[in-house]
């Protein structure tokens, strides 16, 4: 999508009317803001039972009916849903005009890849909550902006997108050799705020060292990864930064965000948000269209605190082991985040894992694939995958079972696997 046109389609009077309401709730209390999430979850439940085939049913067979449900307090009553259900019933579940839609992927680092539906409010109302974090740490929209996620390739450089005051620069490209020119053009960019994975963040940080090359950027936005102490302990005083990080899903399930003391609490009104030992239950509260209800998150969240009506609110958030990302090496020193884009929109293909053996070796890709796919299919994937880690990087297929794939003593799956260090 053209840079200019996405900008602005997401940042409009509507971004701005949902931005000034979720504002407004900073000054309601606890009880008044579970009041709200009392009305959402309702609001939501009748909406999914009088117009979703898929929930419908599901709370039939469960024995659920309307009357079931009195308050949010019901809400364990009930189905959990996972991955693979919402894959099985991906139709079922969509509710609305799809030409009012758009696609969104999950990263597959922690699982198996799944696309989800997203309709406009829930892509406007992410983008307000985004806006309103990051004006909570003195960025204003249009201030200018520093973004190192992955978003272009190995054939791209670096790209400045005038109308949003962002410039892009391309992380498969950072490497000794490079460095000097990002340098100089971020030094003449002069950035308030960079966006970034964590470690990318950290791998430009690393590289400007041993250069000896100083930048100050004072805020840091990283999402998307684990964010490990050993990585903030290097960035904040390197970039003379502060980082401020937000863990969330592709599903937009879940949304929590740092406060000045790296102390993690919950997006007001985006979802209700259930903690176990070994998994987080989420429900989304923005996105009617694609209703996720008690969707499993395969990601552990350790609070000191066990009163679900409190966590939904103001839950005391210990620590987060979520998604930590791996990438990919390459001879030129440069490594490659984000891999998971090579296989996104890919027809008929359902898993993918690459397994690195060494800095020379080449690559091996596993695809997972069903009937129906073909060679013109993987010509774009292997395009879009040379794409991004560049000619020189060699790389074979093996087409393979779900059992072919390799998981972690607890079952997680990553989709790139080292096997060295």
């Amino acid at each position: 999508m053209n840079d200019i046109f996405s900008y602005h389609i997401k940042n409009n009077i509507i971004t701005n009317k949902i931005s000034k309401s979720l504002f407004k709730l900073r000054e309601l209390n606890s009880n008044e803001l579970l009041s709200l999430y009392n009305q959402s979850f309702l609001s939501l439940f009748k909406f999914v039972f009088k117009y979703s085939k898929f929930y419908k049913n599901l709370y039939q067979l469960h024995g659920i009916s309307h009357s079931t449900i009195k308050d949010i307090s019901d809400l364990k009553k009930l189905p959990i849903i996972n991955k693979k259900d919402v894959r099985s019933n991906f139709h079922l579940i969509n509710h609305g005009l799809k030409c009012t839609q758009s696609i969104g992927y999950t990263s597959g680092t922690t699982g198996s890849p799944l696309n989800v539906y997203r309709s406009y409010f829930n892509v406007l109302t992410e983008q307000a909550h985004l806006r309103n974090y990051r004006s909570s740490y003195n960025y204003q929209l249009g201030n200018p902006l520093l973004s190192i996620r992955g978003a272009l390739d190995k054939n791209s450089t670096y790209r400045l997108n005038k109308s949003s005051n962002i410039l892009y620069i391309s992380s498969s490209n950072i490497n000794s050799n490079t460095i000097d020119f990002y340098y100089n053009l971020i030094k003449k960019f002069s950035p308030i705020a960079v966006e970034a994975f964590p470690s990318l963040l950290y791998k430009f940080c690393f590289e400007l060292k041993k250069k000896g090359f100083l930048l100050n950027i004072p805020i840091s936005f990283t999402s998307s990864e684990m964010l490990y102490d050993f990585q903030r302990d290097f960035i904040e005083p390197f970039l003379q930064t502060k980082i401020h990080d937000w863990y969330g899903n592709g599903e937009r399930t879940i949304g929590l965000v740092q406060n000045k003391h790296n102390q993690y609490y919950p997006l007001p009104l985006y979802s209700i948000n259930e903690f176990y030992p070994s998994h987080v239950i989420s429900t989304s509260l923005t996105n009617k269209s694609f209703p996720l209800i008690r969707y499993q998150v395969d990601d552990i969240v350790n609070l000191n605190s066990s009163d679900f009506l409190i966590n939904i609110v103001s839950p005391d958030i210990h620590s987060i082991q979520g998604r930590a990302g791996v990438n990919i090496d390459l001879k030129d020193g440069s490594s490659v985040a984000c891999i998971d884009h090579a296989f996104k929109g890919i027809p008929f293909l359902e898993m993918a894992q690459v397994h690195q053996y060494s800095l020379n070796a080449p690559l091996e890709i596993k695809l997972v694939i069903s009937s129906g796919f073909n060679d013109t299919h993987l010509k774009i994937l292997q395009t879009k995958f040379s794409n991004m880690v560049g000619k020189d990087t060699d790389f074979f297929i093996n087409y393979s079972t779900l059992e072919d794939l390799t998981y972690s003593h607890s079952q997680k799956f990553s989709l790139v696997i080292k096997h060295f260090s």
